[in-house]
């Protein structure tokens, strides 16, 4: 993030060429990082539905170990998905305690 003075005004850029001003930044900010953690929660519950497949498919053809660590992977996707909601909601509720 790069903070451009223009007069006794600030503006910031950000790497990707996004301008706020000092009113928008935080705003800008937050939406960028609600779109990564949503992108991130997105790929995690795609992880979980994939491990899951293979742990059944595991199961059935017996190989039981297997299936085991996969059903322990989707429970660790799992967590880290739990992690990233609370984080999302946290910053819907810190949007809503602004207005």
């Amino acid at each position: 993030m790069w903070e451009l003075k223009d007069g006794d005004m600030s503006r910031y850029r950000c790497h990707i060429g996004h301008a706020y001003t000092e009113e928008t930044i935080t705003t800008g900010v937050d939406e960028c990082l609600k779109r990564a953690m949503a992108t991130a929660l997105r790929t995690l519950n795609e992880r979980v539905a994939l491990v899951s497949k293979l742990r059944d498919d595991a199961g059935d053809r017996g190989r039981f170990e297997l299936a085991n660590s996969w059903s322990m992977k989707a429970k660790e996707f799992e967590r880290e998905a739990d992690v990233i909601k609370d984080a999302i909601s946290g910053l819907d509720r810190a949007e809503q305690a602004e207005f």
